[in-house]
């Protein structure tokens, strides 16, 4: 076998969590020590680069889900109104509770962790990290890149979905193929059937493409966390350590939580279909490549596995990894509140009111973004509260490749929590217990999702 082959016969194995605290984590911190710091900024673009092929399969596999899931659940002759209705309600209902309790249980943390509240010692620490490295006015011009390109109520509209793919226009693409499914489930099945041939084929190669490049995921941490490790000052982590570990609390606490929505929602006999909570093998997934969508074929196979409806978990899962963002949503509430703090902005009840509206407002207006490019969101929020944009988008940017980790952890956990929340059983397993049989059958014996985990 040649190097490279010995290379990526190892990398499967490494995507262990066992492996990332034994090999990857250590070897990652000593790797950005001992190298010079003008090989980092390479490395972070390495590694991003890398999470932008992982997500390449990603979004292909959960737009074409959109349309295929909602042709099918509006079909009239595939379930009856009072179906559709309750799978609709439960979506928005899950949806949106899952957003605001996200939003207060990042405040909340905040609010015990406090970020932003620093020594003399910590804000002499932060000037001096923007004296020496650098330039504040690129900030300034992110931000008003951001205020004046990304802010979503203005581009919800779909004008034409394949552009808009391109273009990267996420929510323009959600809506275009919410609507392009809601018109093929009143045509004739007949006529639609071809285009929904196609949609499987691209969703089918989607899932394996991404099977493939999920090998990557150790490589994407070493170049992240050594990028990180080599650049970021240590002063800097101190003083920013706070903000971290409250992002990384978030994250932790919202595991918990999708625990107990996925115990309580799910019966005895679902739950005995799989080995081992779903749910941690998802928010591993996620961390691991610093991608939520990619979690979406092992959610799928899951709850599908489980005897829940196909369609549903197809639209759910889907549509609440695209839409809801609540990575992003958590972490803008968190970043929020440090930049209050940081200049002594009083928090009032109020006040509280508004972080956690703006939080979920600008945390869902970063659809289809990743990485760095999802910071600036904030800088409506930021502007909102007239408080200096620049100088907290600097500090959130430099430490940033860390904190990409947890934040999809966090939107891929909640998603499955959605998902658990507002699919029904299949109409099958509700009729007989042998579909439950086949379905820990199949759960048991696809090799697709043990893949997806680095088994």
């Amino acid at each position: 076998m040649s190097f490279l082959d010995r290379v990526f016969s190892i990398l499967p194995a490494l995507r262990k969590p066992r492996n990332f605290f034994l090999y990857i984590l250590p070897f990652s911190i000593v790797f950005g020590r001992v190298i010079p710091t003008q090989l980092a900024s390479g490395l972070n673009d390495v590694g991003l680069a890398m999470v932008q092929l992982i997500a390449f399969p990603a979004i292909p596999l959960v737009l074409s889900a959109v349309m295929i899931s909602i042709a099918n659940i509006f079909n009239e002759d595939n379930r009856s109104a009072q179906r559709r209705l309750r799978f609709s309600s439960r979506f928005v209902i899950s949806l949106t509770l899952t957003i605001l309790l996200a939003s207060l249980l990042a405040l909340l943390l905040s609010i015990y962790q406090a970020p932003g509240v620093l020594s003399p010692d910590g804000k002499l620490s932060i000037g001096r990290f923007m004296l020496d490295t650098t330039d504040i006015r690129v900030g300034g011009d992110v931000a008003a890149s951001s205020i004046s390109s990304d802010f979503w109520i203005a581009k919800i509209v779909p004008s034409n979905i394949l552009a808009d793919a391109s273009a990267g226009q996420t929510l323009r693409v959600i809506s275009g193929s919410v609507l392009a499914g809601l018109a093929m489930s009143r045509l004739n099945p007949g006529l639609t059937q071809p285009l929904l041939s196609l949609l499987r084929s691209v969703n089918t190669t989607s899932v394996q493409v991404l099977s493939i490049v999920l090998n990557l995921a150790p490589l994407v941490l070493i170049c992240l966390i050594s990028g990180a490790v080599s650049t970021i000052n240590a002063e800097i982590v101190v003083a920013l350590l706070n903000f971290t570990i409250c992002v990384f609390l978030t994250a932790i606490a919202s595991l918990g939580i999708s625990r107990l929505v996925f115990r309580r929602f799910t019966s005895t006999r679902e739950r005995a279909t799989t080995d081992a909570n779903p749910v941690d093998s998802v928010f591993l997934l996620s961390l691991s490549t610093g991608s939520s969508m990619t979690a979406y074929p092992l959610m799928f196979e899951t709850l599908k596995g489980m005897g829940r409806d196909e369609s549903e978990v197809e639209a759910s899962a889907s549509l609440s990894l695209l839409i809801a963002r609540l990575g992003n949503v958590t972490y803008n509430v968190i970043a929020i509140v440090f930049a209050l703090n940081l200049y002594d902005v009083g928090l009032t009840p109020v006040r509280f009111l508004e972080v956690i509206f703006l939080g979920a407002f600008t945390g869902i207006s970063a659809a289809g973004l990743t990485g760095v490019a999802t910071v600036p969101t904030i800088a409506v929020a930021l502007s909102y509260f007239q408080v200096p944009i620049p100088p907290v988008l600097v500090l959130l940017l430099a430490i940033d490749p860390i904190l990409t980790l947890p934040r999809a952890a966090t939107t891929g956990v909640l998603a499955i929590a959605i998902s658990v929340i507002s699919s029904a059983k299949s109409s099958n397993s509700e009729l007989s217990d042998v579909s439950s049989s086949s379905s820990l059958g199949l759960l048991s014996q696809q090799g697709d999702v043990a893949s997806l985990e680095g088994g």
